[in-house]
């Protein structure tokens, strides 16, 4: 992974698989997804045309997006049990949601946010399905 880390434009992951990165390089502070985050941005980069951003979800709580060297904040709504059918393919629907926003060169609140409602919307449903 650390071999291609350099042309990662755009980095994803959940609090797990952050943490379980972070241990895996040897990082001191492996659950404090702020220092974890801010070293993923911080990771050399060839393309340098473009700066890395890291987005961590963390289910029910606030995504972090590091952009520009800063740390922002998206709260995600919160469901009902009973809206909450399976959690299924809700990683995979953020970054769908993200990225559908994202090559519409929208701004990354409007990215960060669909990102959220997609996510929201498989939750509700059982396996990744949508009408």
């Amino acid at each position: 992974m650390m071999a291609a880390m350099p042309y990662v434009d755009i980095l994803f992951g959940n609090e797990q698989e952050v943490e379980t990165f972070a241990n895996e390089q040897g990082w001191e502070e492996t659950k404090d997804l702020e220092v974890i985050g801010r070293k993923l941005f911080a990771l050399p980069k060839e393309n340098s045309q473009r700066e890395r951003i890291v987005i961590i979800t963390q289910g029910h709580l606030p995504v972090l997006l590091f952009k520009d060297g800063k740390i922002h904040e998206y709260e995600v709504p919160q469901l009902s049990r009973e809206q909450m059918v399976d959690t299924k393919g809700a990683g995979d629907a953020f970054v769908g949601g993200f990225l559908a926003q994202y090559v519409q060169e929208k701004p990354f609140d409007v990215c960060i946010r669909c990102g959220i409602w997609s996510a929201g919307e498989i939750i509700k449903r059982s396996g990744c399905t949508f009408e």
